[in-house]
């Protein structure tokens, strides 16, 4: 028993150690694992080819080898436990501690001689700033010598805690990090190990608190943001590298100093809002990596690692804490900030000369003119070229008496010439040069000259020598004001080769060769040496293209008694040691501040310099980096920065160099440079369209210096940037976080240039702020998005913020007179109405200035809310400011324009600028030195003076005599002015600016808080056309009617009218209903006109308090006193109607009313019904378009057709749309023209009425439409059947040939929904009636169509035959009297017919009448015939044609169809004013009364009032419509359909609508999109055009294109006229057959989605088919495509609509993913693209965020309904993706509003699919979801849980080509929820 119990226990005891081990071993492997990813590469220079990689050099370096890696992971790496080891505990320093380390001898060292004992030590520096270094503790090594500013004393309050901890797991590898003190934010952290310290290796790796990482340089960064994913290295070491040369490479200076935007703890990398920097001070080779960890390793081959931490925490105290400790930036010359000229290769003074001299004559600024080299004798420093530039120095003189500073370069190499050279012969004997090892030789290089030696900077000696030199060169050759340095690297050619390759030009083949030894070829190059060896024959060395790195220099150390220094710690420094002393000596010379441009820069390189960046190319690359390469300097504190202007290397094109010197008017530095051999670019070089635009550019620049200045001052004494990216501003902001090709000018100023050929547009990012358009004043209406600006190739787009007060100059072409001219203030409001801004200023050239208290600094304050404005002047010791005066305001984002400013105790009125919402106030004359306040008043009316072009261009001019007969007497007879236009096309006869319209006699009258009133009277007199003798007509061919003799009276100055029926007085009343939408209604102030009776929606009311309208109304006035109606954006301010430029020709005349406003856009779209060429209105060489219904096919002129739509929709520029409605009746016109400043114009009259204008605020379309419906009325719910296909012709002629249409679409398989019987059907074409013969056995015939699940729909036209015997249609309504009638005093039939009946003639064989549906009776009439019919023929939808109302050929001898020998006709008596108006409005016809009844006619509302059909003419289909509704629904108390032929506003809440009589062309198929784009305008989104034509016989090709595009119709019918080959889909050929099939069927497959679009209307309103431009709004390339369209937000169509096409231009929005419809495959050729149409196929494509439901297609909606349904699911970038289904019956009436229906949502997001039934109260709804297919997913799931359980794998497939899962057989349940997860 006892051995069984010990065996027990020693099983148990083996048990758990072996479970024990087994656990252990699990974790290390899941340790490892865990760990691949944060591996530390221990070879990266293996990319090379010289590596010699394997893994037997990867052990040499005792290191681990992993042979099976995933892609990015290193293959050699670290061993987790090299590093250093704490010894003892932490010893107490100044503000500090101090660690003593020893390596980890246990693991070998990577390199040759490890730093075995290290110091760490750690100072508090200040409370924002930490430092470490990591130095040998046993030897003294090599310190970057540069000046710091010295630490606190005492750091009190620090931000910041380090701490250190031992890991026992890794032989207790000590590791440190360094935390934000309040949120514990992890700045810098070893943990994951690396530290390696070799004597020439040392490297050091952090975890990065973030991926959000910037800096480092000087590298040629694609990117401002690093790519932490990449895996990249760069290198950072001083180099002759041109930015173009290559990719990933080092430049010519060092600044390894980074920045981190932190992110908030647990988040997807969303950014806290604090930053933090970290500079590592080293000054020798080094590089830098990242690993997507996110970890940073650096490396370098010398010093010691030097450590500061910069805690900000906002991105600007981040610079400004690193510029206080390595030296603020310089405070440039004010010149320097002016436009400078250089090129290498001006080759003679002549040529140089001739271009300056160009460039001035042209008007471009200039302040700075170069020398390149090619100014020297033979390329030789303190030379001047004997031959080529004589007088060099009297032209600079002279260049410097006009206010021109002259700059000439200089480079450090010196020529070995120690015979002739002076500065050689000097140098060497004063010991200034670099030598060998041995203290004697000197080191000598290639360069420019020949062979050259270097100065050595770090020796005193040296400093004073080129100190004496500039001296003497300034004295003696040539006057200059500034040095540019170039070269100093140093450069040297092709150092280690065997010639330089300038050879052939110095004569000598010599070139340095360095030796080999430890310095020349350390063990590890770095990645600035190995990045080259894929370029070379042989192994990189760092000497390539300089100095040889075992140079020593410096002063004599007393200890060592050789130099201080080698030229491998301190290459990087070369150009930082000669800029102080170029700096010195040229301050000396002038004893002014001067300027140093060096090209290689190191930390601290700011404080005494700018800097260009360097050789770059004519690239838009290149010009894309240059604004990395500005920002990033900003960063290293050389703010003065920037890239040379059209590419320094090869040969711009003209649309490059406008591009560029737009964007470099804004760079720091702006100076146009290029190289030898190349094409002259200086801006006058190019065309005069060219130089217009880049002088556009630079006008902006030069008044914007003292804003500029301002900021280098800030810099110079904050250390703050100058340029700087957007999320300095905005460092919450996500997406900020990348951006670099739009950047700031301070805060305020937002410059989003485009870097890309031929674009007339960027994307810009506006963050969460007011931000304003520079030139127009409108405030951009969104936040936190991406909008498109416009950029035409003369415009740079700017932004400006809210809150800003930015000073300004007057422009002069330079900066010295600039200086001298008055200021303004460009004053920018922020939402609370409030802004702030100061100015700095001073001489602009002395040293020092601040310090010695010799300059100017002033604040401004902006107070809406106390309207006043206070500048306080707080430092005045900058004399010359008495001289200078603030003349001018600009002021930006005013919400109600001052009437007066008050200044000085005078007042100034306010002008608003020309075109746009920016308000001026000049002649100011204050004195700078002056503290004062301006204040302002509000009340009154803006006074409006009209852009100059207005007045003085006949192209504006206000017609006097539209109508005909103009002439010279008759046009002065009417008080206008007669002046024949030098061009054709403008009125010769025009209305005075100071004549016309009404002034405003009385102050507003608030009849409540939502409705004012305003009171107007004419200001003209009527002309009395009795006064002196008639003059003698002169045109003798000219014969005036009576009505115009009298008008051959002269007039007086006071006197004008057109017609002589002015109305005195006027009401003008504006009322506000909620935020969106206000209403204007002008009406005759003493007796009442008529009103339109159609009812609308409109209820006034304010929104609530807090919250503010987006539109709002202003009266204006123009100096002559005139009133103009004015509606503004509360937003952006911009002026969406404006009359105030055009007031002469606001008329109220009796039968004339007109207005001319301005549109702020070219994009309109409305007005109708007529056919319009495009969609978007063409304004150049416009027509006017007449609105009058007409019984008129759309020909493709400016015919007016059968509608009335006075409603119009604008997109403006910056994406946001208006809507307006003129809600008249009468017979009207409009025309639209171009208007400056990208502008547009139109002018609207009318004949009678009243003057009813609605304006919609949106901002977006879908918003317009949507007010818009609010107060017309959503849009009929449409039966589910009339979503199908449906066919009709005029002209079946028998039920056989009906019959026979409809059996060959059903064998031709073509779906089918409902048959339609035109009139022909009819006995002697009578409504209500079916030819008994032809026609027989047609209720037949419908019933059985019944029972197929088809429909029947029948025409009615309204007139009503009153001759036919035994008619009771006509006898049952004569009994009822309800016909039009004629006037009682003026019945010209009255003998024919013994009674008022108007009498016409249409299609029946007898006279016609016809009903009035505005009298009740009639309606009851019309509903009591309906169905009386329905009992005998059981249609299902009626189809009300012909009722404009028209009547054939009134006033003609007879009607063209008239079956009599005796004529006969309607004649309307031509004497009354109604029927012939003095103007007749541009519509067809000679008369209004053609093609319809006579204006006189009266009809009643049978509650006193009499319409005259002159007013309501417009109304009579929509009359009609209200009656036939619910006549048809009365039939089986179903929804039923109407198509109505003649609409007007409302009309879509009762009808669909058809585009009438079109012609079997191709143009008409473009017509049919533009129609249907228009009437979803309209509020009737039921439209369609017939379907291959009506007019004409159609082709095979035709039509098949056709049926493609009436596939999405909504209303979807093909029909034809009489007399024309049959063209029903089933007629064609098999193939064309199974073409249409195709087009059906897919339209039957979309019906779901449709019937919900359709229900999202009629419940919320909006369009179901829209424009692109709908949609993208922002897009400037979608404003006027009409080509393809919308189905809602997410199917677009584009159809084949011209002959023999076979491929089709697309565009598809870049901002968006774009899918196949057919395929699913993602497009990521987006924009415009050209695709294969071949004539079967319609190109197709899904949104991505879309999820479409489809039904398999049947034969016809009944029993497609029956089949299961499928999903359609397209992801959108952030893959996610929406949509909806509704479902009912099909055809109750009201199944929304009472509740009888089902709602479906889709959702997709975060990989989970959510089907979910919202409503389900229609339980008959049995349908499955049987297939679900997801587009762009990124990747194939892993599984898919369905509902918590996998689905079946057997039911999903992944399509790797196309990235599409597919699921099928579902059979889901659609009244339960159902989740799909895609793990």
């Amino acid at each position: 028993m006892v051995r069984s119990a010990v065996t027990l226990i020693v099983l148990v005891i083996l048990v758990v150690t072996i479970s024990d081990i087994s656990a252990r071993k699990s974790s290390i492997i899941r340790r490892q694992t865990t760990r691949a990813t944060q591996r530390i590469d221990c070879f990266p220079d293996a990319v090379s080819k010289y590596s010699s990689f394997s893994k037997q050099s990867c052990l040499a370096r005792n290191c681990l080898y992993d042979e099976n890696v995933a892609q990015g992971v290193p293959h050699c790496y670290l061993p987790p436990n090299v590093g250093y080891i704490l010894q003892g505990s932490e010893e107490q320093i100044t503000n500090g501690l101090r660690l003593r380390l020893k390596r980890n001898s246990a693991i070998g060292s990577m390199f040759k001689d490890s730093i075995e004992n290290v110091l760490l030590d750690v100072q508090y520096y200040t409370n924002d700033i930490i430092r470490f270094k990591l130095y040998d503790a046993d030897k003294q090594r090599y310190e970057v010598p540069i000046p710091l500013n010295t630490a606190s004393a005492q750091v009190s309050s620090p931000q910041y805690q380090f701490s250190y901890s031992s890991d026992s797991s890794r032989a207790n590898i000590l590791s440190f990090a360094i935390k934000r003190r309040d949120d514990n934010a992890v700045l810098f952290d070893t943990s994951l190990g690396g530290l390696v310290l070799n004597n020439q290796f040392l490297q050091i790796v952090t975890r990065l608190q973030s991926p959000h990482v910037y800096g480092f340089g000087e590298n040629n960064h694609d990117t401002l943001k690093h790519n932490v994913q990449e895996r990249k290295t760069w290198g950072i070491f001083a180099r002759d590298q041109g930015t173009n040369w290559d990719t990933n490479a080092n430049h010519y200076g060092s600044h390894p100093f980074y920045l981190v935007m932190e992110q908030i703890a647990n988040s997807n990398e969303i950014p806290s809002g604090r930053m933090h920097g970290v500079l590592l001070l080293n000054s020798n080779a080094m590089d830098y990596s990242f690993e997507p960890t996110p970890s940073l390793t650096m490396r370098t081959i010398g010093g010691i690692l030097d450590f500061f931490v910069f805690l900000g925490p906002t991105p600007e105290q981040v610079v400004q804490q690193y510029t206080w400790l390595v030296g603020r930036t310089i405070l440039p010359p004010y010149w320097s900030l002016g436009f400078q000229l250089s090129r290498w290769d001006y080759s003679n003074i002549t040529h140089m000369k001739n271009i300056v001299q160009r460039n001035r004559d042209a008007g471009i600024p200039l302040d700075v003119q170069y020398a390149d080299i090619d100014y020297m004798d033979a390329e030789k420093d303190f030379t001047i070229d004997p031959k080529n530039f004589v007088g060099l120095k009297e032209y600079f003189a002279q260049l410097n008496s006009e206010g021109v500073r002259t700059i000439v370069i200089l480079d450090p190499g010196t020529i070995d010439d120690q015979q002739h050279y002076a500065p050689t012969i000097e140098g060497i004997a004063q010991d200034v040069f670099i030598k060998w090892e041995d203290g004697n030789s000197l080191m000598k290089g290639a360069c420019w000259p020949g062979e050259v030696f270097f100065p050595d900077f770090f020796t005193q000696r040296a400093q004073t020598w080129w100190g004496k030199w500039i001296k003497d060169f300034h004295r003696v050759n040539v006057s200059f004001d500034g040095l540019w340095i170039d070269m100093n690297e140093p450069a040297l050619f092709d150092t280690n080769d065997a010639a330089p390759w300038n050879w052939a030009d110095t004569g000598s083949n010599y070139t340095l060769k360095c030796p080999q030894n430890d310095w020349e070829d350390p063990p590890y190059r770095t990645k600035a040496a190995y990045r080259w060896d894929q370029k070379s024959n042989r192994v990189s060395r760092l000497s390539d293209r300089t100095l040889c790195m075992s140079a020593p220099q410096g002063e004599i150390d007393s200890l060592t008694s050789k130099p201080k220094y080698r030229h491998y710690d301190v290459h990087n420094l070369y150009g930082w040691s000669q800029t102080k002393p170029t700096l010195d000596a040229m301050r000396e010379i002038t004893g002014k501040r001067s300027l140093v441009l060096p090209r290689s820069t190191y930390v601290g390189s700011g404080q005494w310099s700018g800097h260009w960046l360097g050789d770059n190319e004519a690239t838009w690359h290149e010009m894309k980096r240059s604004l990395i390469g500005m920002v990033e300097f900003n960063w290293f504190g050389i703010p003065f920065n920037g890239a040379d202007i059209c590419g320094f290397d090869k040969t711009p094109t003209e649309e490059m160099c406008i591009r560029w010197m737009q964007v470099g008017a804004f760079y720091p530095f702006s100076r146009n440079h290029n190289i030898w051999k190349t094409p002259d670019q200086d801006p006058a070089a190019w065309s005069s369209s060219a130089v217009a635009a880049m002088i556009s550019a630079l006008h902006i620049r030069y008044t914007l210096l003292p804003y500029y200045y301002t900021l280098f001052y800030k810099a110079h004494t904050q250390g703050s940037t100058v340029i700087r990216p957007l999320f300095h501003e905005y460092p919450t902001d996500k997406t900020t976080l990348d951006l670099f090709l739009q950047f700031l000018i301070g805060p305020n100023i937002m410059i989003a240039p485009v870097t890309d050929d031929g674009k007339r547009q960027v994307q810009a990012y506006i963050p969460s702020s007011h931000w304003y358009n520079y030139y127009s004043g409108a405030k951009i209406p969104y936040q936190k998005q991406f909008i498109t600006l416009s950029a035409p190739l003369d415009t740079i787009p700017i932004l400006l913020r809210g809150g800003a007060i930015i000073p300004t100059q007057e422009f002069a072409n330079n900066t010295k007179f600039a200086r001298v001219k008055p200021y303004g203030l460009t004053i920018v409001l922020n939402s609370n109405g409030n802004a702030a801004g100061d100015l700095f200023s001073d001489d602009g050239e002395s040293i020092d200035t601040i310090g010695s208290k010799a300059y100017y600094y002033a604040t401004y304050q902006w107070s809406s809310a106390d309207k006043k404005l206070t500048i306080t002047v707080v430092d005045n010791y900058y004399s010359q400011m008495t001289n200078l005066i603030l003349d001018s305001l600009a002021i930006y984002g005013l919400d109600d324009v001052p009437t007066a400013f008050t200044v000085d105790g005078k007042e100034l009125y306010p002008k608003t600028r020309p075109h746009t919402q920016i308000v001026d106030v000049t002649g100011l004359g204050l004195s700078m030195t002056k503290s004062t306040t301006i204040t302002w008043t509000t009340s009154g009316t803006v006074i409006v003076e009209p852009p100059s072009a207005v007045v003085t261009e006949a192209k504006y001019r206000v017609d006097c005599y539209p109508d005909s007969g103009a002439s010279s007497n008759a046009c002065a007879s009417r008080g206008c002015t007669w002046q024949v236009a030098s061009q054709s096309g403008y009125p010769a006869c025009f209305i005075p600016k100071e004549k016309g319209g009404y002034g405003q006699t009385e102050s507003a009258q608030q009849l409540s808080d939502a409705v004012t009133r305003y009171s107007l009277s004419r200001l003209s007199k009527k002309p009395n056309l009795n006064r002196g003798n008639v003059p003698k007509e002169t045109d003798d061919s000219h014969q005036p009617s009576p009505s115009h003799l009298k008008e051959l009276a002269t007039t007086r100055a006071s006197e004008f009218s057109m017609y002589g029926n002015d109305i005195d007085h006027l009401n003008v009343q504006a009322s506000v209903s909620g935020t969106d939408m206000i209403r204007l209604t002008i009406r005759d102030a003493d007796q009442s006109r008529y009103e339109v009776p159609v009812p609308i929606q409109w209820k006034a009311a304010l929104p609530p308090a807090s919250v503010r309208t987006k539109i709002k109304f202003e009266m204006t006035k123009t100096a002559n006193g005139q009133a103009g109606f004015r509606v503004r954006r509360t937003d952006t301010q911009s002026i969406i109607f404006d009359t105030s430029f055009f007031a002469e020709g606001f008329i109220y005349d009796n039968q004339f009313i007109q207005i001319v406003t301005t549109i702020p856009s070219r994009n309109v779209y409305g007005f109708g019904e007529n056919t319009h060429p495009s969609f978007r209105h063409v304004l150049k060489n416009s027509q006017r378009y007449g609105i009058f219904a007409r019984d008129q096919p759309p020909i493709g002129s400016n015919e007016n057709l059968y509608g009335t739509h006075p409603f119009y929709m604008t997109i403006e520029d910056d994406g946001q749309a208006f809507g307006v409605l003129i809600f008249n009746s009468n017979a009207q016109d409009y025309k639209l023209d171009e208007f400056e400043d990208n502008q547009s114009m139109l002018t609207y009259r009318t004949l009678g009425g009243i003057l009813d204008i609605i304006f919609f605020a949106g901002p977006r379309p879908e918003d317009v439409v949507r007010q818009y419906q609010t107060v017309i009325g959503h849009p009929y719910m449409p039966p589910y059947w009339a979503l199908g296909f449906q066919l009709c012709r005029y002209g079946y002629d028998t039920l056989a040939n009906m019959k026979a249409a409809m059996q060959r679409t059903l064998d031709g398989q073509i779906p089918l929904d409902v048959m339609y019987g035109d009139i022909d059907y009819f006995r002697n074409q009578l409504d209500f009636t079916w030819d008994p013969i032809r026609f027989k056995g047609l209720p037949e015939y419908v019933d059985w169509l019944h029972t197929q699940g088809m429909k029947f729909i029948t025409i009615l036209d309204p007139a009503i035959d009153s001759e036919e015997p035994n008619y009771a249609v006509f006898s049952e309504g004569q009994q009822s009297d309800i016909w039009i009638k004629w006037p009682e005093a003026k019945n010209i039939q009255f003998n024919e017919t013994g009674n008022r009946n108007m009498l016409g003639y249409v299609w029946p064989i007898g006279k016609t009448v016809f009903p009035d549906y505005f009298y009740p009776p009639a309606l009851d009439w019309w509903k009591k015939q309906v169905l009386d019919y329905y009992k005998l023929l059981k249609f299902d939808g009626l189809w009300i044609d012909m009722n404009e109302p028209a009547n054939f050929d009134t006033n003609k001898v007879q009607p063209w169809n008239w079956p009599h020998s005796q004529p006969w006709n309607l004649h309307c008596p031509l004497e009354e004013p109604l029927e012939s108006p003095r103007y007749k409005t541009a519509i067809h016809g000679d008369l209004l009364s053609d093609k319809t009844l006579c204006m006189i006619g009266e009809q009643n509302d049978g509650r006193g009032k009499i319409y005259k059909h002159y007013d309501v003419h417009n109304l009579y289909g929509w009359s009609e419509t209200i009656a036939t509704l619910p006549a048809a629904r009365a039939t089986e108390n179903k929804r039923s359909i109407v198509i109505s032929r003649s609409t007007f506003p409302t009309s879509g809440v009762y009808t669909g609508h058809w585009l009438g009589d079109n012609t079997a062309a191709w143009t008409h198929i473009k017509y049919n999109i533009i129609g249907m784009l228009e009437f979803n305008l309209f509020g009737i989104p039921y439209v369609g055009a017939d379907i291959c034509g009506f007019e004409g016989n159609t082709t095979e090709e035709m039509c098949q294109r056709w049926m493609q595009l009436g596939a999405f119709n909504p209303f979807f019918r093909n029909h034809n006229g009489i007399r024309h080959m049959d063209q029903d889909p089933g007629i064609f050929r098999p193939e064309i057959v199974a073409s249409n099939r195709r087009a059906v069927e897919l339209r039957y497959t979309l019906i779901p989605y449709l019937y919900t679009l359709f229900h999202r209307v009629h419940i919320s309103g909006g369009t179901v088919v829209r424009s692109m431009a709908h949609e993208f709004p922002l897009d400037p390339e979608c404003w006027g495509l009409d080509e393809q369209f919308l189905w809602s937000s997410h199917l677009l169509i584009a159809p084949v609509i011209y002959e023999g096409h076979t491929t089709k231009t697309v565009y598809l929005p870049p901002s968006e993913r774009w899918f196949d419809y057919y395929t699913g495959k993602e497009i990521t050729t987006l924009g415009t693209v050209n695709v294969p149409a071949a004539r079967d196929f319609i190109p197709l494509y899904l949104r991505g965020g879309s999820i479409i439901p489809h039904q398999l297609s049947a034969m016809n909606t009944v029993l497609a309904r029956r089949n299961s349904f499928y999903l359609c699911v397209t992801l959108d970038s952030n893959e996610h993706a929406e949509g909806d289904l509704f479902w009912d019956d099909g055809e109750s009436i009201n199944t929304y509003e009472t509740s009888h229906y089902n709602y479906f949502i889709f959702n997709y997001d975060a990989q989970r699919l959510t089907i979910e039934p919202w409503t389900f109260k229609y339980p008959d709804m049995t349908n499955k979801l049987d297939e679900i297919s997801i587009f762009g997913l990124s990747k194939k799931p892993s599984k898919i849980v369905w509902n918590g359980q996998d689905l079946a794998t057997s039911k999903w497939t992944f399509d790797t080509n196309t990235n599409v899962l597919k699921m099928t057989k579902l059979a889901l349940d659609l009244s339960k929820t159902h989740r799909f997860v895609l793990p």
